[in-house]
């Protein structure tokens, strides 16, 4: 077996498995077979919130178990009293009663583990089934005999069988990535099997051992379902773009569904009365708080079920709870509760979220809020952007009374008053969480992470075009500014984000791995040349996973397929330096190298959170802070700043770098000896500070203390082209860097360029063209294993004009050292 083909055999293993992210720790036990864990976390795991969430209707009629506040309860439907049935220190949700109405089976997290819970009512003695996996979602037997339930021991989320009298299980499925949510049968169940793009039903036949898909959907991860209790009747939620809808279909005839909500709707998570005449199911209000309603399952008008008193079993109190700012004013804010016993607290004014890198809950403020808790001691921890430490305080909540807290945050850092305005280029608005959002949700976010300017990227599910109809929407609030721009998710080519763009790019997916739907010679150098017709700017986001160099030859073949191609080619191309998932210092390996071919990759940074989603790092916790451009060409002064380079990249310190003649990120200076100055103020500990010419570290500098501000100066012998920056970081991951999410501490200042803009040095310009033009035959390589005979005569002329270039620019070099 020749070289050639040895190497397209390892290069087809690897196609389509997704990098192992080092910058991130995943906060469950990983699963074999599941790349990015926040997608298992966000849409698998349960949900914290204070309104109503999982209706589980009890076999007699009269109670609906519910899960609230991290709690379950019996909510008496006469009377409209709901009972505290659990009172753990971890999270219940998903209850299932068994067909005799005598024990309750629920979801039980633990922040960083979950189990299932089986609860005798009479007696409130629990059972748990629980391994160093994830276990979720049990559902009886309809003999009541046995439980089913999910369990990721295996490395997959498969389904399993637990007899209740001896204590033993048998695995049930086999099938990648997730399988849950089962819902009995009289011989088997329907279960949720989701694997990729791709969202079933299906339904198992203990009799006979078939399994079959009844239900197919694509991205829909809110497609959960129930069986009806008397008829061969399945009920289940399903999207239409950002909505979700209920629909009814006969089992036995799976051709015909009939819908049964109308309008907007975002209905999830329905479940059948007792006696079949109602599905239960829950909506968002507008505090993006859950309602329980209900709905005739034959079609009618829904109506809500309200909760007339909570009754905690226990004695309760008021928290009034403020948050004083820099001026001593009523501030917003991000908070943390949890009791002494640690049990998380959810807000009732607005989300409830879920910090995913250090397991706490956290909501926030916008003014004064009274919270009803539970008798007892709480810690409470607040903070307000990346520069406040956090303040924690300690309360005790008494009977029927009212304690107010005030904490006070104060910044280390102004940002404004040093000239900078703070950005986040890349979240999502709506990315099929459970918070459904709008553009004044993402402002509340904001003044509670100080956050000036924010980018939703409007982005597809395939055939579902999630925040189509507001690309290019503005909203001001005071200072805050938010402007939807769209990610074009053309995977294996590379995910490339368009700010300042008022239609959306088509097609919004292609490459070799998604259906084809259209023309296939599609090329990213498409959305840039429709980024330069319409004024646009078009990014590179989350591109490196890894800290090691990615030229490496074990790494090469993780680039994003065109990011290099389009880098050498395009006259303007931004790069996330910065990023929630992926590695600042991989990432800045390959930026490095375009700048040293002359090309002023824009550095930008984003967090690529969601504002809908429960599981997610802090708006900001990828931003920018940028130097913003007095006469905006676009309209856009920040933007525009940040094009220009006029900034600095930070999940968290503050860096401000310039050099003794003024020059500062953006500019141009002289080559030779130059001083320079650096301002470091970080809430963590960065033990590097380290001076960058073309890509190369030319001075290494004492670290920074956690909570502290530095002033360094030095000198610094430039060359006659090139560039000259700063950066600083922490040498380990960490697992907890409140108040920022990001697991590296990490700055980076856009460069100063050496003479002119595009200049370059000559040796360092010619070993950057040999990696880049290695990693050129790479991409074209693992092209060409991809698409195998198709035609892409567009992505090959790519490739072929890039490597010109750049061998244009090594033998350039070898004229002139001979």
């Amino acid at each position: 077996m020749n070289n050639f083909i040895k190497a397209i055999i390892c290069l087809a293993a690897v196609l389509f498995v997704t990098n192992t992210n080092a910058q991130w720790t995943n906060h469950y036990k990983k699963l074999d077979d599941f790349g990015h864990h926040v997608y298992l976390e966000q849409h698998e795991l349960p949900i914290l919130a204070h309104g109503i969430t999982d209706p589980a209707p009890s076999p007699d009629g009269k109670n609906i178990a519910i899960s609230s506040k991290g709690w379950l309860w019996l909510l008496d439907i006469k009377t409209g009293v709901a009972t505290r049935l659990t009172h753990s220190n971890g999270m219940d949700a998903r209850p299932r009663w068994s067909p005799d109405g005598k024990h309750l089976a629920f979801v039980r997290d633990f922040s960083h583990d979950t189990a299932v819970v089986i609860k005798d009512i009479e007696s409130g003695e629990e059972t748990l089934i629980n391994t160093d996996a994830i276990e979720l979602d049990p559902e009886f037997s309809a003999d009541g005999e046995s439980l089913y339930f999910s369990s990721g021991v295996s490395g997959s989320v498969n389904l399993y069988q637990y007899n209740l009298a001896n204590k033993t299980q048998q695995s049930l499925t086999d099938l990648r990535q997730v399988e849950r949510n089962a819902r009995r049968l009289a011989n088997g169940f329907v279960y949720l099997h989701g694997e990729g793009a791709h969202r079933v039903l299906r339904k198992r036949n203990l009799d006979n051992q078939t399994d079959e898909i009844i239900q197919a959907q694509t991205l829909t991860y809110h497609l959960s379902s129930d069986v009806h209790p008397t008829q061969n009747l399945l009920v289940y939620s399903a999207p239409i773009d950002n909505d979700y809808h209920l629909y009814t279909m006969d089992i036995g005839d799976t051709r015909v569904s009939q819908r049964l909500t109308d309008n907007t709707s975002f209905a999830i998570t329905p479940a059948f009365s007792a006696n079949g005449d109602h599905i239960y199911y829950v909506v968002l209000d507008d505090k993006r708080q859950f309602r329980l309603m209900q709905i005739p399952t034959h079609g009618g008008q829904a109506s809500e079920v309200k909760v007339r008193h909570w009754n905690y079993g226990v004695a309760t109190g008021n928290l009034e709870l403020t948050i004083l700012g820099q001026e001593q004013q009523a501030s917003p804010a991000r908070v943390s509760i949890v009791s002494k016993e640690g049990h998380p607290v959810a807000s009732q004014h607005s989300a409830t979220f879920d910090d995913p890198q250090s397991g706490r809950t956290y909501f926030y403020l916008d003014s004064t809020q009274t919270l009803v808790l539970p008798v007892g001691e709480y810690k409470v921890e607040a903070v307000s952007g990346p520069f406040t430490p956090v303040n924690v305080k300690t309360v005790t909540v008494k009977q029927d009374e009212s304690v107010a807290l005030t904490m006070s945050l104060k910044a280390l850092f102004n940002s404004a008053e040093a000239g900078y305005q703070s950005a986040d280029f890349h979240v999502h608005l709506n990315g099929d969480g459970h918070h459904r959002a709008e553009h004044s949700d993402a402002l509340l976010l904001m003044k509670g992470e100080d956050l000036d300017y924010l980018a939703p990227m409007s982005w597809n599910r395939w055939e579902r075009k999630i925040d189509k109809q507001i690309v290019g929407k503005r909203t001001n609030q005071g200072k805050h500014l938010i402007i939807q721009g769209q990610e074009v998710r053309s995977h294996f080519h590379g995910h490339v984000g368009l700010l300042n763009v008022k239609t959306p790019f088509s097609p919004w997916f292609f490459g070799p791995n998604n259906p084809q739907l259209g023309n296939t010679d599609l090329s990213n150098s498409d959305v840039f040349a429709y980024a330069n017709q319409v004024g646009a700017f078009a990014t590179y986001v989350h591109p490196i996973s890894t800290d090691a160099d990615p030229f490496a030859e074990e790494n090469i073949n993780s680039i994003p397929l065109e990011l290099l191609s389009d880098g050498i080619l395009e006259p303007n191309m931004g790069l996330e330096l910065v990023c929630a998932w992926t590695s600042s210092l991989g990432t800045a390996q390959l930026w490095y190298r375009l700048l040293n071919i002359g090309k002023p990759v824009s550095a930008m940074s984003g967090t690529d959170g969601w504002i809908d989603f429960h599981r997610t790092p802090a708006v900001g916790t990828g931003r920018a802070y940028i130097r913003p451009v007095a006469d905006s060409i676009r309209g856009d002064a920040i933007l525009d700043g940040a094009i220009a380079g006029r900034s600095f990249l930070s999940t968290g310190p503050a860096l401000i770098f310039s050099l003794g003649n003024g020059a500062k990120p953006g500019d141009v200076t002289s080559g030779g000896l130059q001083t320079y100055s650096l301002e470091i103020t970080s809430t963590s500990a960065l033990q590097t500070v380290e001076i960058i010419v073309n890509g190369q570290v030319v001075e290494t500098l004492e670290g920074v203390e956690a909570g502290k501000s530095v002033s360094l100066t030095g000198n610094v012998n430039l060359p006659e082209g090139g560039w000259v920056a700063a950066r600083a970081y922490a040498h380990a991951i960490q697992k907890d860097s409140w108040p920022s999410m990001h697991a590296r501490p990490f700055a980076h200042s856009s460069p100063i360029w050496i003479n002119e803009i595009g200049s370059t040095d000559s040796a360092a310009s010619a070993t950057a063209a040999a990696d880049l033009l290695r990693g050129v035959n790479a991409a074209e390589m693992r092209a060409k294993v991809a698409y195998g005979k198709r035609d892409m005569p567009k992505l090959y002329q790519r490739f072929s004009d890039a490597r010109q270039m750049l061998e244009a620019m090594v033998k350039r070099q070898g004229v002139q050292q001979m």
